[in-house]
C-alpha cells in the first residue's frame, strides 16, 4: 500500500463522506439502529453522531483500511455506547451467526467489487427479524458521472433482493 492509499486517501474519503448531502441522509437512517449493530465500512467513524445512545448496546465496526479504522477509533473515545473494531481476515465476517441485531451500511456498498457474498456475510450475522439498513448514492442526475458508476445501483439492488434466500 503506498503513501497515498495509505495516508492521504483516507483524509479525502472522510472529507467527501462528511459533506453536507451524505451527512443529511446519515441523520436519516443511523438512528434507526438498535440493539447490537454491525456497522460494514465504518470508515472514520462519520455515522457516531447520529446513533441514538438510548437504542444502542454495541457496535462493531468493519473497515479495511487501518487509517480509517485508526481515525473512528479516536472519534468513538466519547461514545455512550461500547464501540469493537473488527478486521476483515477473510471474505467472512468475523461474528457468530445471527449475532446482530441490525446490519448498517451508509457509502459502502458501491466500493465492494462483488456485493453477493458481502450481502450473504450480512445476512449471516443478522437475527431473525433484525434489519439491514443502507443508503448509497444511487443513480447520479448528471450522465458523466453515471457512466463512472456504470451499473453499480443493479449490481447491489440485484442481489440484496437475494440475500434473503
Amino acid at each position: 500500500m503506498g503513501l497515498y492509499s495509505r495516508y492521504i486517501l483516507p483524509r479525502v474519503v472522510h472529507f467527501t463522506c462528511g459533506l453536507k448531502p451524505n451527512t443529511r441522509q446519515r441523520e436519516k437512517v443511523v438512528p434507526r439502529a438498535r440493539g447490537r449493530v454491525l456497522e460494514i465500512g465504518i470508515g472514520s467513524g462519520l455515522n457516531f453522531p447520529f446513533y441514538d445512545p438510548t437504542r444502542v448496546a454495541k457496535v462493531w465496526g468493519l473497515d479495511p483500511s487501518p487509517e480509517m479504522t485508526r481515525m473512528a477509533e479516536q472519534a468513538a473515545r466519547s461514545l455512550r455506547f461500547e464501540v469493537e473494531f473488527i478486521g476483515l481476515p477473510g471474505d467472512e465476517i468475523p461474528l457468530e451467526d445471527k449475532s446482530v441485531d441490525t446490519v448498517l451500511v451508509t457509502y459502502t456498498l458501491c466500493t465492494i467489487p462483488d456485493t453477493t457474498p458481502a450481502l450473504r456475510q450480512m445476512s449471516r450475522v443478522l437475527r431473525p427479524g433484525g434489519e439491514l439498513i443502507f443508503c448509497e448514492h444511487g443513480a447520479a442526475p448528471d450522465a458523466s458521472v453515471r457512466r463512472c458508476s456504470g451499473s453499480a445501483p443493479k449490481r447491489v439492488i440485484g442481489p440484496a433482493l437475494l440475500a434473503g434466500q
